[in-house]
């Protein structure tokens, strides 16, 4: 994560002295702008932390519960018996943990930011469904390779090696947010579809990855005996992060905590096209 994020920051920099350059004929300018410091040391600390905490706890034990869950690969087995499974595992981490793993990445990049709750609900709402996409682009043939040939014992090194490059777009998405980013998928569905429009309905993802944990959180009660207490673990713990993410993205405030419900309440109805309730009109 930590050189994922000086990557970045030096790239956007060198982009900032670009643009500034073609837009701008004040050369002293340009040369004291390409000189000043690029590094946000603020930052890269909380990339780091990221990458040095959560990270790995989660990518330890997610990728345990799996083996346990789905099943390793068998002995001997032929490639199509290792590309079922595989491909089994990269949609139920796809559907199930990528959401938790992503939305927890953007609560955690705005509320270390010094971001209020509110503000935090907000720039989720704006930039959930666009990380989710950038996910999708990156991981789903990084782990359809990760499952059907990587030795389990060096997956997670394999997951940090792709890390370097799609941490680049979370620390993009933790400091600037998603207002205007196309995604590769968005890219994909444009030429296939030969239309302007993005890839996909926020409502449409979150009813599917909502439907998604329903039914691999029974079945993940239902084989206790295999998942153990870390898959137990795994699924309580992540079905109260995706319980509150889809609240935040469907407005649904009677589902958050108390502290949030009202910004919840308004910022839906100031969506909404219709005017707020007059609770004297109520009464």
């Amino acid at each position: 994560m930590t050189s994922a994020d000086l990557t970045r920051q030096y790239l956007e920099h060198k982009q900032a002295v670009k643009d500034l350059s073609s837009s701008s004929e004040d050369t002293d300018s340009v040369s004291l702008f390409r000189a000043s410091d690029w590094w946000d040391k603020d930052r890269t600390m909380r990339m780091s932390f990221w990458g040095a905490t959560v990270h790995p706890l989660a990518v330890h034990y997610w990728f345990n519960n799996l083996e346990r869950w789905i099943g390793p690969n068998p002995l001997n087995a032929s490639k199509l018996t290792v590309l079922r499974l595989a491909l089994r595992k990269v949609i139920v981490d796809q559907l199930m943990s990528s959401p938790v793993f992503l939305g927890s990445f953007l609560a955690y990049s705005a509320l270390t930011q010094g971001k209020t709750i509110e503000d935090t609900i907000h720039s989720f709402k704006d930039d959930w469904f666009t990380i989710m996409k950038g996910g999708w682009s990156c991981w789903p043939l990084a782990h359809l390779i990760n499952f059907s040939i990587v030795p389990i014992q060096w997956r997670a090194l394999y997951v940090n090696f792709v890390q370097l490059g799609f941490g680049m777009f979370l620390s993009m998405m933790g400091n600037q947010g998603g207002a205007g980013v196309i995604t590769p998928v968005d890219k994909l569905y444009q030429r296939i579809s030969g239309s302007s429009k993005t890839f996909g309905s926020v409502e449409g993802a979150a009813t599917v990855i909502g439907i998604s944990w329903v039914f691999g959180g029974f079945s993940m009660a239902y084989n206790w005996r295999y998942v153990g207490w870390n898959g137990l673990g795994c699924g309580i713990v992540g079905a109260t992060v995706v319980l509150m993410e889809l609240s935040v993205v469907a407005g649904q405030s009677a589902l958050l905590p108390p502290s949030c419900r009202d910004y919840a309440f308004l910022s839906s109805a100031a969506a909404s096209s219709s005017p707020l309730p007059n609770k004297d009109e109520e009464e």
